[in-house]
């Protein structure tokens, strides 16, 4: 059974392909970050597999998770992967690729790293695209720190930080000349470049 509606300039249009990414971040009692994310694709309809079959609508083409471990500096230190569903029996192949990734830090040039730690032909690609969003999902989990009291607000400790945290800088509304560095981050911030008239 397919699913149809309309988009948002009112053209029908009939549902042929759902993938839903989910990341859940955890920090661990032994005071190790880690993110859990999973890829899953499903067909609104039933169809045949060459190699599995009959499938239903509710059966995944994918399902495949990924977990990362890592410190307060962001090094991994554990990693796995689960390849619930995969359309060929040679995808599971991949499963312990991740483990090349223990001992390397994420950061800078981490794309880089992976790249060249993981190479193309040797993993696959939706394990590999999955790895974006677990990534950013820790950086977000890190970003609520650990151990602090309650009593202390975001605010209060933001100012008191002699290095910037990992997001100042990092997108639009966290570079250093814009409103939200001055505001919460007053010791990082840079006065905006001044606009030239043409």
């Amino acid at each position: 059974m397919s699913i149809t509606d309309t988009n948002a300039d009112g053209k029908p249009r009939r549902l042929m392909h759902r993938r839903s990414v989910e990341c859940l971040g955890y920090l661990r009692d032994d005071g190790l970050w880690e993110v859990e994310a999973r890829l899953v694709d499903t067909k609104p309809y039933p169809r045949q597999d060459r190699y599995r079959g009959a499938r239903t609508s509710d059966d995944p083409v994918h399902d495949i998770r990924l977990r990362l471990a890592v410190d307060d500096s962001f090094l991994i230190h554990e990693a796995g992967t689960t390849m619930a569903s995969t359309p060929y029996p040679s995808c599971i192949d991949v499963e312990g690729i991740l483990q090349r990734l223990v001992g390397e830090r994420i950061g800078k040039g981490w794309r880089e790293t992976v790249r060249g730690k993981i190479g193309k032909l040797e993993t696959c690609t939706h394990l590999q695209e999955l790895l974006g969003p677990a990534v950013t999902t820790l950086f977000q989990t890190v970003s609520t720190n650990k151990g602090d009291p309650e009593d202390r607000t975001w605010s209060e400790r933001a100012r008191e930080m002699t290095k910037p945290p990992f997001f100042v800088g990092g997108c639009y509304s966290w570079r250093l000349d814009g409103p939200v560095v001055a505001e919460m981050f007053p010791q990082f911030a840079t006065k905006p470049e001044a606009k030239q008239e043409s």
